[in-house]
């Protein structure tokens, strides 16, 4: 969205509105003029909505656009004025969008939808997604890597995410580390957030080969330093995952239950999915809890595709 912005509209003022705890992804990314930290309240106050109504009002936007579709979404939209764009979706709440543009692009390539919506919006042809890290993250990460011994570049793993079905089997990944490091590749890093601290700890517990947890030990902020620091990612349909391709790390993603995308990276991808004829059930598994579409996924064949990524020219 925003290469496409600024391509179509160079000295536009673009304000950046999101939830506290991700707004942070963004700091000092030069394509924002302004970011906005919505209140951590404000869907459980009136008076912050209303506050928050005064506020993005008083900026006089021309244009707001709701790449989300959500109802909370086009609702803050509509707090913010202006000649306002959304998605079509089944969300309440449509009327608060003036025009709405289905869900196009090719599922095949990464973001399709997002790219879709700021082709339609400017015109431009949308590339690949692109997160810029600025220097001093860069630098700060380089500095506690260096701490752990990183010196020589590491392999991230991003296991975690919101529903059971989108998970690798937990048993799979202390076995790919030990893989991993049979083969060379290592060191590897787990990341993700304070809620995955249990399950991280009997990751790291179960193998036996190095394995550096900083599983809820980093802000999210800072993860896209980590992950563009990263010789390769490893995860599954997660936003890290994301994140990783977006700061155009090498990187393996791991999909079962969701409709994978396929290609559209700037960086080397190679996206493991099986296509089970249940697949991809998204919220609705039919497996009774096996999630065979990750458990074939193998550590044994995970390895060996993170080995083929490396050599191919992701190494960095």
């Amino acid at each position: 969205m925003l290469d496409a912005l600024r391509a179509r509209w160079p000295r536009a003022q673009i304000t950046w509105l999101a939830q506290p705890g991700f707004a942070g992804i963004l700091e000092g990314d030069p394509r924002v003029d302004t970011l906005i930290r919505a209140p951590a309240d404000l869907f459980g106050s009136t008076s912050a909505l209303w506050r928050l109504r005064r506020m993005l009002r008083a900026q006089h936007f021309d244009w707001v656009f709701d790449v989300q579709g959500l109802f909370k979404s086009r609702l803050v939209a509509w707090l913010a004025g202006g000649t306002r764009v959304g998605f079509a979706s089944k969300e309440p709440g449509g009327f608060l969008m003036q025009h709405r543009l289905d869900k196009g692009g090719d599922v095949a390539d990464i973001a399709s939808e997002y790219r879709y919506f700021a082709e339609a919006v400017s015109g431009i042809v949308a590339g690949p997604p692109h997160l810029i890290v600025d220097d001093a993250r860069r630098a700060a990460v380089a500095a506690r890597a260096a701490a752990l011994g990183l010196t020589d570049g590491f392999i991230a793993l991003c296991p975690f995410t919101t529903r059971p079905q989108k998970h690798w089997i937990e048993s799979h990944w202390p076995a790919l580390v030990e893989q991993l490091a049979a083969a060379g590749l290592g060191p590897c890093v787990l990341f993700g957030g304070p809620g995955d601290r249990d399950a991280a700890a009997r990751i790291t517990a179960a193998t036996r080969a190095p394995l550096i947890n900083l599983a809820g030990d980093t802000r999210l902020a800072e993860l896209p330093a980590w992950l563009a620091a990263a010789r390769l990612v490893i995860g599954v349909d997660t936003g890290l995952t994301h994140i990783g391709i977006a700061v155009a790390t090498p990187t393996v993603a791991l999909f079962g239950s969701t409709r994978p995308y396929l290609q559209g990276a700037d960086s080397p991808l190679t996206v493991m999915y099986d296509a089970l004829p249940c697949a991809p059930c998204r919220r609705r598994p039919t497996c009774d809890g096996r999630f065979d579409c990750m458990r074939q996924l193998t550590p044994e064949r995970v390895a060996v595709a993170a080995g083929r990524l490396l050599k191919d020219g992701g190494a960095s």
